[in-house]
C-alpha cells in the first residue's frame, strides 16, 4: 500500500509515527508498504494565540525541531533499537520522503500528492482541512485520528476541553474523511482512558498517541485484506464543536489542578529519544 501521512510536525505526531512506522515501513515488517509524510507547522492557528498556547506550542514543536533533534541527529546518528526516532531519522531508516508544506491545497502539493498516487491518506493532528479534489485523490480515502472522543468533543484541543470540564475520561477517536467538514466523519474506532487527578494537560494528551497508533495499525490491516474497516455513524444530536481555549481557560484549568506541563514527566519523556549515554540531555 501506498500510505501518504499528513502530520503536525510536533510531539505528538512525531510518537505516533515512531509506533507505527517499524510495523509498516520497506525495512519494517510489511516491504509492501511505501510511506510518505506532509507536514503542517500549526493546528488551527495555535501559533499566535496566547502566552499559554505559546508556552505550550514551545515545548510541543519549537524546542524539538529547532534544538534537540538538530542536536541528536548530529551527536546520535545511529541510535539504538527501541529508543525514539527524530523525523529526520525515521525518514531515513524507513525510506520515507518527508516535507513541510504551507497548504495541502497549493497546486504543486495536489500535483506531488497526485504523482505519489496514495491508496490511503492518514492525518494526525494536520493542520490543514481536506477538501475537493483532495478528497477523491486516495483509492481507500483519508482516515483522521482525532485527539477527542467525538461527536461530544470536536474542534480544537480536546483533550483540554475534556479536563476543562471536569470529566472522568477523554480518549481519541479515529475516523473517515469525506467532505470539508471537521471531525464529523464515521467513527472507525473510539476509545476512552480516564482522567487522571493532578496529571498535566501533556501527560494526557501524550498517553493517547502509542494507542492510537494501535488503532491505525488495526484499520490498515482491514484494508490489507480487502475490507474497509467498520464504522458507525456519529450522533449529531450529541455533538459539539470547541475552538481555542482563552488565557483565562487555561487559569481555569490549572486551578482545578491540572498543569499544562510537568517538566519532570516532560524530561523522562525526551529521554526516550536516545540511550544512555546521554550527551544532548544530560
Amino acid at each position: 500500500m501506498k500510505l501518504l501521512f499528513c502530520v503536525n510536525r510536533d510531539i505528538y505526531a512525531n510518537i505516533a509515527l515512531n509506533h507505527l512506522f517499524p510495523a509498516l515501513s520497506p525495512t519494517g515488517k510489511r516491504p509492501e508498504n511505501e510511506l510518505k509524510v506532509l507536514f503542517s507547522e500549526s493546528v488551527a492557528g495555535t501559533r499566535a494565540h496566547g502566552a499559554a498556547l505559546t508556552y505550550l506550542r514551545f515545548y510541543e514543536q519549537d524546542l524539538l525541531n529547532e534544538f534537540l533533534f538538530p542536536q541528536l541527529e548530529s551527536t546520535s546518528p545511529n541510535q539504538s533499537p527501541g529508543s525514539l526516532l527524530t523525523f529526520n531519522q525515521l525518514s531515513q531508516r524507513y525510506a520515507a520522503p518527508m516535507r513541510l508544506i504551507d497548504s495541502i491545497h497549493a497546486p504543486d502539493v495536489l500535483t506531488e500528492i497526485g504523482e505519489f498516487a496514495p491508496d490511503l491518506i492518514i492525518s494526525i493532528r494536520f493542520g490543514h482541512i481536506f477538501k475537493a479534489p483532495l478528497l477523491q485523490i486516495p483509492r481507500l480515502g483519508i482516515l483522521n485520528l482525532h485527539s477527542g472522543l467525538l461527536p461530544q468533543y470536536r474542534g480544537i484541543l480536546a483533550t483540554f476541553w475534556s479536563l476543562l470540564h471536569q470529566r472522568s475520561e477523554y480518549g481519541f477517536t479515529l475516523h473517515t474523511v469525506t467532505d470539508g467538514t471537521i471531525d464529523t466523519g464515521a467513527i472507525v474506532d473510539r476509545r476512552a482512558f480516564p482522567v487522571k487527578a493532578g496529571q498535566s494537560l501533556f501527560e494526557h494528551t501524550i498517553a493517547l498517541y502509542e494507542p492510537a497508533a494501535a488503532s491505525i495499525l488495526q484499520a490498515l490491516e482491514c484494508y490489507r485484506n480487502g475490507q474497509s474497516p467498520p464504522t458507525l455513524p456519529q450522533v449529531e444530536a450529541d455533538s459539539h464543536y470547541y475552538s481555542l481555549p482563552t488565557p483565562e481557560d487555561f487559569e481555569r484549568l490549572i486551578a482545578l489542578g491540572f498543569p499544562i506541563l510537568n517538566r519532570e514527566a516532560y524530561y523522562q519523556c525526551l529521554t526516550q529519544y536516545q540511550s544512555s549515554p546521554n550527551p544532548v540531555l544530560a
